[in-house]
């Protein structure tokens, strides 16, 4: 388990501060997979430096299985630091070295012997299915192969955490996917952490129990996958569960209302039924369809004609288990633009 608490990072600029995080909390249990998420320069880069403590946070705590990493020195520190698994955006493999050679250097560091350097090697690359690998250099493996090496590699020190840094964004969405299934199955092995920062929706919809939106270095929603996106009002929803861009000013007159279903709701027509009780047609003007965390949601844009009440319409679709909101087409317009 990896615990997070209070985390805060103030950089100096002559007489300027910059809080590149501040009081960042958050707990990763073992065997599940937490998203990191947030736009350029919202703190990612300074969160994976802070948790690994190669940059060491102004004030907070970071705990791997109980263990506080912020108050080892020296030599603790460094045994404190194998406990994490770390994979870079690129897999930052070494070209002089084979890839069997790679995979065992965290090993090789602390002094395993040659034999069963070479016995933990094999096993990992047939982990991620690599097992003919070994005597090939980094050059002649494709970027997603490359990538697998250093998911190896990371596994070498048996750690308790897993720390993913933009693990597929430069990769093809084949081997993205590919990645991310090998990602997924690692949950599973030991008794493993998984936290994932990445400012990809895909990763997060693909394989995370649960996710934290991360905003100019504060976390400003978190939870369960299947709890942040149950919402009309939350970013992560609007962000996990988004319609298609479609034109507002285009649609059939009246006034837009979002629905959002979940569960067995989510294959219930319920603006069709709601439709028939208010008396109106409800035309649906856009929509989406997503499988998350083993639940489906369904998120529909409808269009209320003028002369029925959008409250009413409102009331009817909650009444029947679905939220319900009026949507401004300005704003609309302006997340288009």
């Amino acid at each position: 388990m990896i615990t997070v608490t209070d985390l805060t990072k103030v950089y100096r600029q002559g007489k300027r501060e910059v809080r590149a995080l501040d009081g960042v909390s958050l707990t990763v249990p073992e065997g599940s997979i937490h998203g990191i998420i947030g736009h350029s320069g919202a703190g990612k880069s300074t969160l994976v430096r802070c948790l690994t403590l190669l940059d060491r946070p102004t004030s907070g705590r970071v705990e791997i299985n109980g263990v506080d990493l912020t108050q080892a020195r020296s030599d603790a520190l460094r045994t404190a630091r194998r406990r994490i698994g770390l994979v870079f955006q690129q897999a930052n493999l070494f070209d002089s070295r084979t890839i069997a050679d790679n995979v065992g250097y965290p090993l090789e560091l602390i002094g395993v012997d040659k034999a069963k350097r070479a016995e933990r090697v094999q096993e990992l690359l047939g982990l991620v299915g690599l097992p003919d690998s070994g005597d090939a250099y980094p050059a002649q493996l494709s970027g997603g192969m490359r990538q697998r090496v250093g998911i190896a590699r990371a596994l070498a020190s048996d750690p308790d955490v897993l720390l993913f840094d933009e693990p597929t964004s430069a990769l093809d969405p084949k081997t993205t996917n590919e990645i991310l299934d090998l990602i997924l199955s690692l949950k599973h092995l030991g008794n493993l952490a998984v936290l994932v920062i990445t400012h990809e929706m895909h990763v997060v919809k693909r394989i995370c129990d649960s996710v934290s939106l991360l905003d100019a270095g504060r976390i400003v929603e978190s939870g369960p996958l299947v709890d942040v996106v149950n919402t009309l009002d939350g970013r992560l929803a609007e962000a996990l569960l988004g319609i298609p861009a479609h034109n507002p000013v285009d649609e059939v007159g009246g006034t837009l209302v979002d629905v959002l279903s979940s569960g067995s709701k989510a294959a219930t027509p319920v603006v069709a039924h709601t439709s028939r009780i208010v008396g109106s047609e409800l035309n649906i003007v856009a929509g989406s369809v997503e499988h998350l965390a083993g639940a489906t949601f369904s998120h529909l844009r409808i269009s209320v004609p003028d002369g029925t009440d959008p409250q009413d319409v409102i009331d009817e679709l909650r009444r029947q288990g679905a939220d319900a909101k009026v949507t401004d087409p300005r704003d609309l317009l302006e997340e288009q633009a």
